[in-house]
């Protein structure tokens, strides 16, 4: 009897911790899609156009915080370039195995509104399983400057 309680005890103690590590994942992919897709939101995109989806970086300028660029380390880390400042966006316990940006309409002369695809794939760092989560977003780009000069 004793057996089989430690037995559930100790599934019931893995799938808890499971439970939080996919959390933490969770939470901290959804900060980040946030993050990035209000930033685009309101920034010019421009001759970045990657429909296939290969880009690896994305650099969009701001109308307040001028260039901004979203890059992947060689450690799966997020990384965002302000003004010479680079940031790390993703949290110590999750690393990212991909970002790529698919980017269309970003054309000076093709007359179409910029849309960003951002696709990533996150992973706990630690723990007995290594569980992974992929996000996909996309967000049109509407560049506030010229609405406002218009």
């Amino acid at each position: 009897m004793t057996v089989a309680v430690s037995g559930i005890f100790i599934q019931i103690i893995n799938d808890e911790r499971r439970a939080f590590a996919a959390q933490a994942i969770q939470e901290n992919g959804q900060f980040i899609m946030e993050l990035m897709s209000r930033e685009i939101r309101v920034s010019k995109v421009q001759d970045q156009d990657s429909s296939n989806c290969t880009a690896t970086t994305l650099t969009i300028v701001h109308p307040v915080n001028g260039a901004v660029t979203y890059s992947l380390t060689a450690g799966g880390v997020l990384q965002r370039a302000v003004g010479g400042v680079t940031t790390d966006l993703s949290a110590s316990t999750v690393s990212f195995s991909r970002l790529n940006f698919c980017v269309t309409g970003s054309g000076t002369s093709d007359n179409k509104q910029p849309r960003v695809a951002i696709l990533t794939s996150m992973r706990n760092k630690s723990g007995k399983q290594i569980i992974t989560f992929d996000f996909q977003t996309t967000v049109s780009s509407r560049d506030v400057q010229s609405e406002f000069e218009n």
